[in-house]
């Protein structure tokens, strides 16, 4: 529907009129919306673990951290003794809000047809009433990375809160990395169909804006419409990540030869455990990994069992920056909460629990470009975090607080904990509803 002048603002909306009004009051005004968190050990993932400390969150920002910071005395002050204050975790690729019911046709919208995408934009489409976004929210989940699927060229992802009114209020980073599937069959064959209409297409694209430039100079006229086209240019100037998808070794490092001709140098690879065998080489490369699923099986008989458990160590060992995942799509979008148990188990096969942290909230905060707002409890950035009565990698520990930019996420409204509490109290032979 068309917006109107009667229409009601959005949360966002809200939040920059009282910005601007703040700017207009006296100082000590400004202080009237102070949170602090105190009396917890506080985690910030970029420093040292620091107990009884506090917290101060004031705009939807972290104001400070420490010990015995100066604070107003009408500032709310929030008790956590006995509790940790972690950074929100980044989920690094997921289709959290373009999926509900994956066997369901009608709740899918991953994909739009045919197999060039570029000019394809992921947060339109997200469905900000998805019943799976509570729930990743009370795992701890509160940032994510959206990403397209289907096709060759898939199109770009976007950096998104799990809580707002509206697409546009979770908004926090569009075209976060433009996706391309590089085809298996490439491996051995130069002549590939799928490879040479990538490369005809970027080829069509440097030509289309080539033409666009000389035109705005003055020297040509201007190339047709070409929307693909035209999505295509942050990419060819290394304005936007691309997003390189590849699943078994030979591929992944076919991929990254690939790369190198096309002359792409801000890659980030998204792939399977196998990526471990070409460790080395994106190391000394410096390109980062998002590593899809440590629960995955073994690709090969030979395989280990924990090949895949392992996987992150080696990458860590190596020295690759890596954020960890789940499968990312399918029946594992319903299990997005479940991505911090996913580095859990890295750490039980001898991944560091500090990096097995940094995997899953600093790093791809990194990653994808908003290492400045998210992923560790510093001044300055986004206030979005959550307490828990333990470490958040155990399954056993509870998320009992949350904040996203702030604002107080109510758990409580969170279906899979109504569910919960309403059976963990009924008595056994009571029929009440």
């Amino acid at each position: 529907m068309m917006n109107t002048v009667f229409s009601m603002p959005t949360k966002r909306a809200a939040q920059q009129l009282m910005g601007a009004v703040m700017l207009i009051l006296p100082s000590a005004a400004a202080w009237a919306q102070v949170t602090v968190l105190q009396n917890a050990t506080v985690h910030p993932i970029s420093a040292p673990a620091i107990e009884q400390a506090q917290v101060v969150m004031a705009d939807g920002k972290i104001v400070d951290v420490g010990v015995d910071l100066d604070v107003p005395a009408d500032a709310t002050v929030i008790d956590l003794t006995g509790h940790h204050l972690y950074p929100g975790f980044v989920h690094p690729a997921t289709q959290l809000g373009l999926t509900e019911i994956s066997s369901v046709a009608g709740t899918v919208d991953t994909r739009e047809m045919g197999q060039i995408n570029a000019a394809l934009n992921v947060e339109v489409a997200v469905n900000h009433d998805s019943e799976l976004l509570p729930a990743s929210i009370a795992g701890g989940i509160l940032t994510a990375h959206i990403i397209p699927g289907g096709g060759l060229i898939q199109g770009h992802s976007a950096v998104m809160n799990l809580d707002g009114w509206s697409w546009e209020e979770m908004l926090i980073a569009s075209q976060a990395g433009q996706h391309i599937a590089f085809p298996p069959g490439a491996v051995d064959d130069e002549d590939n169909e799928d490879l040479s209409r990538i490369n005809s297409v970027l080829d069509q694209a440097r030509h289309w804006h080539q033409a666009d430039a000389a035109a705005s100079a003055g020297n040509g006229e201007r190339p047709p419409r070409n929307d693909q086209l035209q999505a295509l240019g942050p990419l060819l100037a290394g304005e936007t990540p691309l997003m390189l998808h590849a699943n078994r070794y030979d591929v992944m490092e076919a991929a990254l030869d690939w790369a190198d001709t096309q002359g792409f140098d801000n890659v980030v690879l998204v792939a399977t455990p196998d990526v471990q065998h070409i460790a080395s080489r994106l190391a000394d490369a410096d390109i980062p990994v998002i590593l899809k699923n440590v629960y995955a099986l073994p690709m090969r008989r030979h395989d280990g069992y924990d090949a895949s458990f392992k996987a992150p160590r080696v990458l860590a060992e190596a020295g690759v920056k890596f954020a960890i995942a789940d499968a990312t799509r399918g029946m594992d979008v319903a299990n997005a909460r479940n991505l911090p148990f996913q580095a859990g188990s890295a750490v039980a096969h001898g991944l560091d629990p500090d990096i097995a942290m940094k995997a899953v909230t600093l790093w791809p905060a990194e990653i994808l470009g908003v290492g400045d707002q998210l992923g560790s409890l510093e001044p300055g950035k986004r206030a979005t975090l959550f307490a828990a009565n333990g470490h958040p990698l155990e399954p056993m520990t509870q998320i009992t607080h949350v904040w996203i930019d702030g604002a107080r996420y109510a758990l409580s409204d969170v279906k899979a904990r109504r569910l919960y509490d309403r059976y963990r109290q009924r008595h056994p032979g009571d029929e009440s509803p």
